[in-house]
């Protein structure tokens, strides 16, 4: 997304002069090498409309469960909010936010399609808006693969006679809604892998158990929402809690955050993409590395005092969450100095992503401390080296970067320059 922002001193964002956020004709789904792909997206996603329209005007919404979605509702948002540190920087699994998982299937359980599928879109929106703006063409397929999955377990239920949910579950009821659970993953993962391919089998395994265990979580919060509402926010607090200790601990040794800018520290970006490579081994394009250093940083540093140019910082690792994708990796490299890394992308995609997010940035204003000639703001511009990652080799590609970068700066600065191929 291209256009004028403001961030105040404490990194707040002030409204600006913005295009549309979110413009059909300009989805980054356009843009991708394979045309099969960009087909099944835009498949998946009218089928799921479809679907769901059909399904809404054939079994319409109740008055009835206006309350159970009110409560499921609200108790999503709020688990999604105090789960926001874990989910900003885990890796997706099959079923996207895992903290939405459980209130969503209870949703899929509890409530008609039409509602059932308003929860699964309102999740998607403040994933997008509050956790980490994943591409929009990524997000809306998500949505439209959870619904389907949705759909279809709900399908099998109406089908069996198990819903709506009864005071006492007997054992028939709780097989069938097992079968349920698992046939809303089955269809999810289906959805998912023929997007992506397959994955490793012990990442798939780890991710296939993990979402699981929150579609579990689903069955006490629908029988809650109907039966006893009073237990549903004590178990929307267990899942919380479970949810950011297993996630939260597991990465806490190797995963740290940047206080001042909110991205991953020199050493973790590091880590973190090593790993990541590992994980690629030689299967598709790129990936890519971007390596950018905030032009005269140290005189606008001295000139207006560390605050601002703690501003500056954060405003600028701000810019390059929002401009790249959830898979890409972006940390700190140096005192004014950020590092991204782009899983399956070439040279010219690689370009033209580092181009975007150089005008993005020098387009970024930070507000000084307003005067007697009313507010005054600030602005920088970056320069970025530009390098492919051949076999993973990360080390070849972060001097490659480093020697693009120089360039760009001998070049005069605030442009982006690739690193010659060998």
């Amino acid at each position: 997304m291209v256009g004028d922002s403001t961030v105040a001193a404490g990194g707040e964002r002030r409204p600006g002069r913005f295009l549309p956020a979110v413009v059909l004709a300009r989805w980054a789904l356009w843009r991708l090498p394979r045309r099969g792909q960009v087909c099944y997206f835009v498949l998946i996603d009218v089928l799921a409309v479809a679907a769901v329209v059909l399904a809404a005007l054939r079994f319409p919404p109740l008055a009835a469960m206006l309350v159970p979605f009110a409560l499921l509702l609200g108790g999503m948002l709020v688990s999604a909010e105090l789960a926001r540190p874990v989910e900003r920087h885990r890796e997706d699994t099959l079923l996207g936010p895992g903290v939405d998982t459980p209130w969503i299937f209870a949703g899929v359980l509890v409530l008609r399609p039409g509602l059932a599928a308003a929860l699964i879109a309102l999740s998607a929106l403040h994933q997008w808006v509050r956790v980490r703006r994943r591409p929009v063409y990524r997000q809306v397929f998500g949505a439209a693969a959870t619904a389907l999955a949705g759909l279809v377990a709900g399908a099998f239920l109406t089908a069996t006679g198990v819903r709506p949910l009864g005071e006492v579950l007997d054992a028939r009821t709780v097989a069938l809604l097992a079968v349920a659970g698992l046939a809303f993953l089955a269809v999810n993962a289906a959805l998912v892998t023929a997007a992506d391919g397959p994955r490793r089998p012990r990442e798939a395994a780890a991710g296939y158990a993990f979402d699981a265990a929150m579609t579990a979580l689903g069955l006490p919060l629908a029988w809650a929402a109907g039966a006893a509402p009073l237990l549903v926010p004590l178990l929307g607090g267990a899942t919380v809690v479970l949810h950011r200790g297993g996630l939260g601990a597991g990465r806490r040794d190797h995963v740290t955050l940047d206080p001042g800018t909110g991205v991953l520290t020199a050493t973790s970006w590091r880590g973190a993409a090593e790993a990541q490579l590992d994980r690629l081994g030689r299967h598709g394009p790129g990936p890519a590395v971007l390596l950018l250093d905030l032009d005269h940083f140290r005189q606008l540093n001295d000139r207006y005092g560390a605050r601002i140019g703690d501003a500056v910082l954060r405003a600028v690792a701000g810019t390059l969450r929002d401009e790249v994708r959830a898979a890409d990796l972006v940390g700190r490299s140096g005192g004014e100095e950020f590092a991204v890394l782009l899983p399956g992308t070439g040279p010219f995609d690689a370009m033209a992503i580092a181009e975007r997010i150089r005008l993005r940035i020098a387009s970024t204003l930070v507000a000084l401390k307003a005067s007697g000639d009313g507010p005054q703001f600030v602005g920088v511009t970056v320069s970025i080296g530009v390098a492919g990652c051949a076999a993973g080799l990360l080390s070849e590609a972060l001097v490659a970067a480093e020697a693009a970068l120089l360039r760009a700066k001998a070049a005069g600065r605030n442009r982006t320059v690739c690193a010659e191929p060998e």
